[in-house]
């Protein structure tokens, strides 16, 4: 307050009227203190309605929960019987919706062939995976559904592309996990013949 009161002083030397400098001190104090005292108000009125609401700021959301695998065609739409096997070497598109993702951080997808452990399970000393069960491609995804907007599912549907030969079980199994929480995982098993 010093340094505004010698400002104030200097102006009172150059305009030679005492009323300025306690009218502009007056204002300058009111302008600083008026606003703070507003924002708080502000800030307790937000936080009991907050808690009369029931709300909170603190990250106390639901978990994000993963909806079943979804096979689609190009454009995203389900397909109206969903497959249990695939000839080897062909190609099928796969969707996940979540919900609880406000972030609308998505899925990533994986896949392994049925004698592979599930995703997250340390492989046993000396044993290695197999991962010639096909790809998919993107291996992330956004939450579904496709919005109406979207001119394009890509982003939203995965394309997957079956082995080329037969594995060793005859069987994959696709994964769509939480980005947000790899825990949360939906998995669709194909027969590849």
């Amino acid at each position: 307050m010093k340094t505004l009161t010698d400002h104030l002083y200097h102006r009172y030397e150059q305009k030679g009227t005492m009323k300025t400098l306690i009218r502009l001190s007056i204002l300058k104090r009111v302008s600083v203190i008026r606003p703070l005292r507003a924002a708080g108000a502000a800030l307790g009125l937000l936080a009991a309605l907050a808690a009369v609401s029931g709300c909170s700021s603190s990250s106390t959301s639901s978990p994000v929960q993963v909806g079943q695998i979804t096979f689609t065609d190009d454009s995203g739409a389900a397909l109206k019987t969903q497959p249990t096997s695939l000839p080897a070497g062909q190609t099928t598109y796969v969707s996940v919706n979540l919900t609880n993702d406000p972030d609308l951080l998505g899925a990533d997808w994986t896949v392994y062939c049925a004698s592979a452990l599930p995703p997250g399970t340390p492989l046993p000393p000396g044993q290695t995976q197999d991962l010639s069960c096909g790809s998919l491609t993107p291996m992330h995804t956004l939450s579904g559904p496709i919005p109406s907007y979207a001119t394009s599912p890509d982003g939203y549907i995965a394309l997957y592309a079956a082995p080329s030969a037969i594995p060793k079980q005859g069987t994959v199994t696709i994964y769509a996990a939480a980005t947000k929480d790899h825990s949360k995982v939906s998995s669709a098993t194909l027969t590849i013949q």
